[in-house]
Parts: structure tokens; sequence; C-alpha cells
């Protein structure tokens, strides 16, 4: 499962969890928010950063062979986009005022078992581009683009174990035998896992903890992939 990490460049409108009346801070642009006036490819095709992204004469977002969009719905700024998943891809995205968006290259992403799609947490590598449309640019009457407001952010951990840390190690002289179980507790009961222990280990989920049974003796490290919704990180079980 071993996976080529690269820099974040595909269309997603994101999912967001409205904030309340008096809660500002949900509102407000995240560090490194720049804003860019994109022009229409009719009108200059201002491309969005490296990505390849731009706006097409119908008023579309429209990526590339390495990009993919996602539309959800309506925030409420910037710092109101909250990504849920990467699941459903279009190849297009309408642009529209008030709507927020983000962007990863396909390649970043991991497919668990299930069919959901995540990017990896705390790698320094691995960012993706949340946008906002601020507002469409005029011409007169004539729309010719849109105010858009972006920054990078890393991936949200969702308490998820540190990236390649070791979650359980299995130590036989401590007296365990054939059919013990150990446990890890998770910070959500909505989690996935996918885990491969050979004949040695095997595991299965029960609320906020992944349940390991230890079925025979093979001392080595085993992956497991941890994944809570648009996130997921790698560690490691090790029997010695």
């Amino acid at each position: 499962m071993k996976m080529r990490i690269l820099f974040c460049a595909a269309l997603a409108v994101l999912a967001f969890s409205a904030p309340s009346c008096n809660d500002d801070d949900n509102y407000a642009d995240p560090e490194g928010t720049v804003s860019l006036n994109m022009l229409d490819e009719l009108n200059g095709k201002t491309l969005l950063e490296n990505s390849g992204i731009y706006i097409d004469k119908a008023q579309n977002f429209v990526g590339n062979d390495y990009c993919d969009l996602f539309m959800l719905g309506k925030s409420g700024g910037l710092g109101a986009v909250t990504v849920r998943s990467f699941d459903t891809p279009v190849t297009q995205a309408a642009v529209q005022p008030g709507y927020g968006y983000a962007a990863c290259r396909p390649q970043a992403l991991m497919r668990f078992p299930s069919g959901k799609l995540a990017l990896p947490v705390g790698n320094s590598e691995v960012n993706y581009m949340k946008l906002y449309v601020a507002s469409q640019l005029k011409e007169g009457d004539k729309t010719i683009g849109a105010m858009v407001k972006y920054a990078l952010v890393r991936p949200e951990t969702y308490g998820l174990p540190e990236y390649d840390s070791t979650v359980l190690t299995v130590d036989w002289n401590n007296g365990l035998d054939y059919g013990d179980k150990l446990s890890i507790t998770l910070s959500d009961s909505d989690f996935e896992y996918d885990f491969h222990g050979d004949e040695t280990i095997s595991c299965e989920k029960k609320g906020r903890k992944l349940i390991f049974c230890l079925e025979g003796y093979r001392s080595g490290v085993y992956t497991l992939f941890l994944r809570i919704r648009g996130s997921y990180t790698r560690v490691n079980v090790s029997v010695l």
C-alpha cells in the first residue's frame, strides 16, 4: 500500500459545519489566505496557483487530468469550509458565490476497503487547497470570472495516531498466550481500519476500540491503516 505523495491540486466543494451566530472565529480566513481575481477562459484564463484549475466560459471551475472536482453546498466563508470526504468526484463544478471548495491530487489519496478516500496526516509535503468564491467579477452586465480566496492547509488529524508511530507492541515474554486480546482506543467510533497480520494477529472493531487477537507466533512489524473522515494515518503493530 505504498503511495507516492504529491502536492494537492484537484478541485472539491466541501461540506461545512455551520457556525453559531456569535462564533465569528469560524468565519475568519485561515493563515496564509490569498485573494485572487480569476478571469475566465475568454478574458485571460487565470490559473489557480500551479494546479491548472481555471474558469471556463460557462463559469465552471475546470481541472485537468490530475484533478478531481467535488461539490456540496454553501459555506459561511473560507474559514468555515471543512473537508468531510473526497469520495464523489465530478469533472467540473459551477462557480457560485458563497460556496466553498478544495483541491488535492488524486494520487495523494488512499482508497480504503469501503471505497472511502483519505489524505495522510502528519506529512509536511501533503496539503490540500481550500477555496471560497467571495464574489463574481463583472464587466458591465457580463460575468467574466470570480474573486476567489484560497489557502493551503494540512489534513485534519481528528485525533488519529501519529503517522509511522507504533500503536501496539505484543511481547510474548509478558505471559501472553494464543487467544489473548489487546486493544487500542481511537478518538472516534466512526473510523475505518485496514490491517493484515498474516496468521499471527487479527483484529475487529468495537465502538472506539480496535481489538487485536493473538492467533499464532511470528515476530515482525505489521502495518495498520486508520481512517477518520477524509484523513488517514499509517501506524505499526509490533510483535516481539
